[in-house]
């Protein structure tokens, strides 16, 4: 499902670190560097023998369903809820899905979303004023949060049980009646002018909205930025205007999981929500991306004494059927911490990088990129280039050992056992399956489709998925100083960033072709 970047080369390695810690205390992984086509070697001592007999097979997953322990029920007003008791502590969680994000806003309304999302949360509402619901929430020790991202809107609440129904209570008039209180929007507009314009201090908020705007274009939501002027004009009236359009209970789903019954849970939501009228919604569509290879080194030349390094192409979807083997494939890659070959190599035996990971998503409902992400000291940024490009290409050129194929495999499949263990969790992803439209039995297919990946076939899609030749290669860093190094992998073409100055945004020309200045001092 959807997910963003680049957290999601955080999220891809977390999903398998608590798997592959508990292997690695057993079977330690020292496969050797691959070389010459010939696969990293799949021949251990007697005690690493010995202690992989002691590891079974992956624990077969309780996926999750509705009926005893998870209920589904639609209120008379089009809201979906649902509802899972859990006794074990004396809490509340409940989750709320709101069909809305920064994806249905135009062009022209470019900021709303986000901004909505800041002052749902602190504006205050009819019931609760702005200092009112902050002093509430810290009474009853609840945790309240919002966030509008791209194709969705999220609202979260953690409250001691017997503080849920005035927690409920508060989440409810968030939804129903936000008032977006005209100092707190102000403030919020602020934050968000600030940010914007130390976005340039950093090297990583930097290339990554200029990575986006190069790759998905101003025609696509991902590529845009909303200037500083535009976010000046955003008004109260926005806001409502906004809220009014999406926030109806036929666009909500709301779940929670706790210290409660069922059916007196049902009848407190019920006069919650109740008495909400549904209303006629009209969904503009979801865009689609234009996937346009745009192959070449790009630079930002920063006076830094680290590069930040950004590579990608565009990839797959969840459509895709290659999609488990092109899982497997990137974790080998530089998906996973412990035995990934970009980390091997960039980091632990050339010393190039103390952090270098992949992404290749493919549970999106749109096409996004495979990625690669690292930093690198000024001096070494050509050839931290050179090594990951080397990798990425006998990925698609040799094969995978054993070792590599197990490991990664392994990670997948006892992901899934520890990812519905807690009934939040499992709540939550039934939620998400029907907010996404997919089948109730995706779940139990996903893992069936992990489990049928071959070798053959890890290696079949890395011929087929990895393209050096469609590669975009950004570079943010003192570009003088690795200049003619730089040149050796492609004419150079600089990127000039989103200026953010007093009241206004100038958009320079994005890419400037032209001969090497690695001295001047416009380039420093």
């Amino acid at each position: 499902m959807r997910k963003r970047m680049p957290e999601q080369i955080k999220q891809t390695k977390q999903r398998g670190f608590a798997v592959l810690l508990l292997i690695s205390l057993s079977l330690t992984a020292v496969a050797q560097e691959q070389r010459g086509g010939v696969p990293i070697s799949d021949r251990h001592s007697p005690g690493w023998e010995r202690a992989l007999r002691l590891k079974g097979a992956p624990l077969p997953p309780k996926f999750p369903k509705l009926g005893a322990e998870i209920e589904r029920v639609v209120l008379e007003n089009g809201m979906i809820l649902y509802l899972q008791e859990d006794h074990r502590l004396p809490l509340l969680d409940a989750v709320a899905f709101v069909r809305t994000g920064a994806y249905y806003e135009s062009a022209e309304e470019i900021g709303t979303a986000a901004m909505v999302g800041e002052v749902l949360r602190t504006g205050g509402t009819k019931n609760f004023p702005p200092e009112t619901l902050e002093e509430r929430l810290d009474f009853i020790a609840a945790n309240l949060g919002v966030s509008l991202q791209a194709e969705e809107g999220v609202l979260t609440l953690n409250v001691p049980q017997k503080d849920a129904e005035e927690g409920l209570r508060i989440l409810a008039d968030v939804l129903r009646n936000p008032q977006f209180e005209e100092s707190r929007l102000e403030l919020a507009k602020r934050q968000a002018m600030f940010r914007l314009r130390s976005s340039n201090d950093t090297p990583a908020p930097m290339i990554r909205r200029e990575f986006n705007r190069l790759l998905f274009t101003e025609a696509h939501p991902a590529g845009r930025t909303p200037t500083i002027e535009r976010l000046g004009q955003i008004q109260r009236e926005d806001l409502v205007r906004f809220h009014s359009k999406y926030f109806h209970p036929n666009q909500i789903m709301l779940g929670l999981t706790g210290d409660f019954k069922k059916a007196e849970m049902l009848e407190k939501l019920r006069q919650l929500f109740g008495d909400w009228p549904k209303a006629e919604v009209s969904l503009p569509p979801l865009p689609k991306v234009n996937p346009q290879p745009k192959p070449g080194v790009y630079y930002i030349p920063k006076e830094i004494n680290q590069s930040s390094l950004r590579l990608g192409h565009w990839g797959a979807n969840r459509d895709n059927p290659d999609r488990f083997a092109i899982n497997l494939m990137d974790s080998i890659l530089g998906g996973s911490d412990f035995s990934a070959r970009l980390v091997k190599r960039v980091r632990n035996d050339e010393g190039l990088a103390y952090d270098v990971g992949t992404a290749f998503p493919t549970d999106q409902r749109d096409i996004s990129f495979f990625l690669v992400v690292s930093q690198t000291k000024t001096e070494s940024t050509v050839q931290a280039l050179n090594s990951i490009l080397d990798e990425i290409r006998k990925m698609a050129a040799t094969r995978v050992s054993k070792d590599e194929f197990d490991t990664a495999k392994e990670m997948f499949l006892y992901s899934y056992v520890f990812r519905f263990a807690e009934p939040g969790r499992a709540m939550s992803a039934l939620m998400r399956l029907e907010y996404e439209g997919l089948p109730a039995d995706y779940l139990e297919k996903e893992f069936a489709g992990y489990q049928a990946v071959t070798t053959e076939e890890i290696e079949r899609v890395a011929k087929k998925y990895l393209h050096t030749d469609q590669l975009t290669i950004f570079v943010v860093g003192d570009y003088p100083k690795f200049a003619a190094d730089l040149a050796k992998l492609g004419q150079p073409q600089e990127i000039k960033p989103l200026q953010f100055d007093g009241g206004e945004q100038r958009r320079s020309p994005r890419v400037q072709n032209g001969p090497i200045r690695a001295n001047t001092q416009r380039d420093r």
